[in-house]
């Protein structure tokens, strides 16, 4: 059972983060207008969201390659995206006074049922992997890399908040 859940928790990941990216504001699906909430919890909160889809690819690939085995991490990242979709469903966060288009609706109830098996599949690999004495091995990353990360968030960030803003 443990290489399919292996493989079940790299495809959550990146189906997670593959349907969170076509929900960026700007985008052809996320048309609310956010313009009434600050642009520093709007620029802190769309860092959070891209910090969690680009960290759901980066993740994948190293559990994928068995170059780190974070398995708490990829659970983490599972709570994320059910926080998130869950503060919007319910219309606690992001407030807006368009209303929520109904392709997005349905996307983010997509992402919690994408967010819950990813979260109890991560967890059960990080309890066999501990059980099984398998140590977790860190990730390296080169600089040009890292530092490209950094130029693409930043982009991201501010595409998705200057769009959010109606900018």
């Amino acid at each position: 059972m443990r290489k399919p859940l292996h493989w079940g928790v790299v495809a959550l990941l990146v189906a997670s983060a593959a349907n969170l990216c076509v929900m960026v504001p700007g985008g052809p699906i996320e048309e609310r207008d956010f313009s009434a909430i600050s642009p520093v919890i709007l620029g802190s909160f769309n860092l959070f969201l891209t910090l969690l889809g680009l960290s759901s690819f980066a993740l994948a690939y190293l559990i994928a390659s068995k170059r780190y085995s974070g398995y708490i991490l990829a659970s983490l990242i599972g709570l994320g995206y059910f926080a998130v979709y869950a503060l919007d469903l319910t219309f606690i966060f992001p407030k807006s006074p368009t209303p929520m288009p109904a392709l997005l609706f349905k996307l983010e109830w997509l992402g919690i049922f994408l967010s819950v098996p990813l979260i109890l599949g991560a967890a059960l690999m990080s309890k066999q992997h501990a059980q099984n004495g398998h140590a977790a091995r860190g990730a390296i990353f080169s600089m040009p890399a890292i530092l490209g990360a950094g130029v693409l968030i930043l982009a991201i960030v501010t595409f998705s908040t200057y769009s959010a803003m109606g900018l």
